[in-house]
């Protein structure tokens, strides 16, 4: 492990408050996120139905992806053959205290990134207007799970790539296939 990445995590979870520990818990728990990404695609969808069969399909798409490669290949799959990377509060348990959900699976990549990213991928591409708050999204979401104790920059950066690379290629089968 890269000692660099090591105290990234410990100085971000460092940071808190039990205020703080009590939002970004809840911010980063799974109900809040299916909640917060359905609420965003009925919005969409809402103001402008005569998107909602290309915009439904593309969501379709990107959870196809993530789930079947990030949450299938690489965070089960790939353990048949290669260690498990311990979450940040696991390998450290004296200096890094964990906030929210205590996930075990493999910290690499980092879920909440992939998903994250590639939801504002293809909802920034049916509208561009708001580019700025999903990058301010995605800052704050790659903020709360080194807070958290979840992740290394290394499992946010490759969430991040993942998350581009799924919102791209579900956009191109939209434009291709459909």
């Amino acid at each position: 492990m890269d000692e660099f990445e090591i105290k990234i995590v410990k100085y971000f979870n460092q940071l808190g408050s039990k205020k703080l520990d009590v939002f970004f818990g809840f911010i980063n728990s799974i109900r809040f996120l299916a909640f917060f990404w359905t609420m965003l695609v009925i919005l969409a969808v809402a103001k402008h139905p005569e998107i909602t069969k290309p915009f439904l399909e593309v969501v379709a798409v990107v959870a196809i992806l993530h789930f079947g490669i990030t949450e299938g290949i690489i965070k089960h799959l790939l353990l048949n053959f290669i260690p498990k990377r311990k979450r940040p509060y696991i390998a450290f348990p004296e200096t890094i205290k964990p906030i929210g959900k205590k996930f075990s699976d493999s910290s690499f990549p980092s879920s909440h990134m992939t998903t994250t990213v590639a939801m504002f991928f293809v909802i920034t591409a049916f509208y561009p207007s708001i580019i700025i708050l999903a990058v301010m999204a995605i800052l704050f979401m790659a903020f709360s799970r080194l807070y958290n104790g979840m992740h290394y920059p290394s499992d946010i950066l490759v969430g991040i790539l993942l998350g581009l690379f799924y919102g791209w290629t579900a956009l191109e089968i939209l434009r291709v296939v459909f």
